[in-house]
């Protein structure tokens, strides 16, 4: 298999949609995708549009109007048997800071104690205001009906406790059950403090770096909860939804995942951007395993993942705030240059040091006399264990130019 162009993958989606209506109204028919074909139950290189079905049939067992064609204007058309389920099960120890790849639950799925918990993908951050927020599935973390404000925790225990541990996460905020997404707050409750937050993720070498589309032919990666760390390689995609393969990633259980493992982040194996939210999978008559796009996931849940340092909403009159991530305890700085060339002495600004998890944060007032000038930025000069940044973000909040 090899990785495909945007626009070669764009044009072959465009296609896919003009007939997608047509081929899902066939028997069994579950989803419709393209990638690549498949020749005895391996992937070959051949490009296609791939039909989804619980159930193959034989042929001869179908009516003349029951089978899909084997191609559609030359495009050939694959048969998949694929019926996957959500991938949810009880594991892990309370964890501070809370990172990716651990335990994450709400007791009311599947009830009291015996809740249907997965995988804490990783620790993402609201646009605009920075807080972090976990990022797991929808079908992990959403009750029925969805309540927002439900508590959140972590671990979720295997049973009823009659003295459960400290084990509050935090509170449901937001969901989109199409995408099967959710994230929750990380905070406070009784009075106990709220826990530490890191990006990293269990068993990966280094945090989710920001985020990008999924192509079909690209290698990933992912920690989940069950099965620990497995790749393979995007074999076909909707345009929102994508199938994974094993490829040449050793997969020690033989599978690419199992029941725990959703809500695990799907990273591009070579740079660690993250693509997508793995979500389900399985193991037989073929091993695969499926995730969303992570794009489409954050710009409904007004998220992003960190890659290296972000700058908040600014508002004139208000803060400011700009969050990065770097060595463990490193010297960083900030300097800020407003859009008339002037740099601001705010206190919060200045020398820091990132605190054990990498993490290092600084917010500032921004006073109301500060303009906001037609087509200038306003300047974050980022310095991370003596590595240069430069961030750029309108001041938001006055419309005075004069």
């Amino acid at each position: 298999m090899h990785e495909i162009t945007p626009q070669e993958q764009d044009r072959l989606l465009t296609f896919m949609r003009r007939h997608r209506k047509r081929l899902m109204a066939f028997p069994n028919v579950r989803s419709v995708d393209i990638g690549f074909a498949f020749k005895r139950r391996r992937p070959s290189d051949r490009l296609a549009i791939r039909v989804h079905v619980t159930r193959k049939v034989p042929t001869r067992s179908l009516a003349e109007s029951e089978r899909l064609p084997d191609e559609i204007d030359g495009v050939p058309v694959d048969v998949i048997e694929s019926n996957p389920e959500p991938d949810a099960d009880f594991r892990h120890s309370r964890q501070d800071p809370v990172l990716g790849g651990i335990n994450i639950g709400n007791l009311k799925v599947g009830g009291p104690g015996t809740g249907d918990p997965g995988t804490l993908g990783s620790i993402v951050f609201e646009r605009g205001t920075l807080r972090p927020l976990a990022l797991t599935n929808w079908h992990v973390a959403v009750a029925n009906p969805p309540v927002a404000m439900d508590p959140i925790i972590q671990p979720d225990p295997v049973a009823p406790d009659p003295e459960p541990p400290n084990n509050f996460l935090g509170r449901l905020l937001r969901w989109d059950q199409g995408l099967d997404a959710a994230v929750c707050s990380i905070g406070e409750q009784d009075g106990t403090r709220g826990r530490n937050v890191s990006t990293d993720i269990v068993g990966l070498p280094q945090p989710a770096s920001g985020s990008k589309p999924h192509v079909v032919g690209l290698k990933v990666i992912k920690s989940g909860l069950r099965t620990g760390v497995t790749g393979g390689t995007i074999d076909g995609t909707d345009g929102v939804e994508f199938s994974v393969v094993p490829d040449d990633f050793p997969l020690p259980q033989g599978v690419l995942s199992q029941h725990g493992d959703s809500g695990a982040l799907w990273l591009d194996r070579e740079t660690f951007t993250a693509v997508g939210l793995h979500f389900a999978s399985i193991s037989t008559p073929e091993v695969r395993a499926w995730g969303k796009s992570i794009s489409k996931i954050c710009d409904s849940l007004n998220i992003f993942v960190l890659n290296t340092a972000a700058v908040g909403t600014a508002w004139i009159g208000g803060h400011g705030r700009v969050l990065a991530c770097t060595r463990p305890n490193a010297p960083c700085n900030l300097k800020i240059v407003y859009p008339s060339g002037r740099t601001s002495r705010a206190r919060g600004l200045g020398a820091a040091t990132a605190n054990a998890q990498g993490l290092v944060s600084w917010r500032w007032r921004i006073g109301s006399s500060t303009r906001r000038m037609p087509g200038v930025k306003m300047n974050a000069h980022v310095t991370l264990d003596g590595a240069e940044h430069l961030l750029f973000a309108e001041l938001e909040g006055a419309t005075d130019f004069s």
